[in-house]
């Protein structure tokens, strides 16, 4: 799954794949619109790096209800599960980090 990030909005695309999380965004957009887009949407924060987004967990829950199958959710929180072994998930286990790529 991935969270696209736009000017004017976020999307979670393909959040039935549960072995991958990333986000990105296709338009020419600066840190600054990043963030501010992220936080008018409750989608998480910018990096101090630039380079990773820390996504809620409840706004990945959110944008995925109703569109994934059956058993997603056991899928997810062994997703969690993983990203909180590999120091992914912030101390309060309430959002994970997520790799911010420019596509192309």
């Amino acid at each position: 799954m991935y969270l696209a990030i736009a000017s004017d909005g976020v999307e979670l695309r393909q959040p039935e794949v549960v072995t991958d999380l990333y986000a990105s965004y296709w338009e020419r957009l600066g840190p600054d619109r990043i963030a501010a887009v992220l936080a008018q949407h409750d989608a998480g924060e910018l990096s101090e790096d630039r380079q990773h987004v820390m996504i809620p967990v409840a706004t990945l829950r959110r944008l995925a209800a109703g569109r994934v199958p059956e058993g997603w959710d056991a899928d997810f929180e062994g997703m969690l599960a993983k990203a909180r072994e590999r120091g992914w998930l912030n101390e309060a286990g309430d959002a994970v980090q997520a790799h911010l790529e420019r596509e192309r």
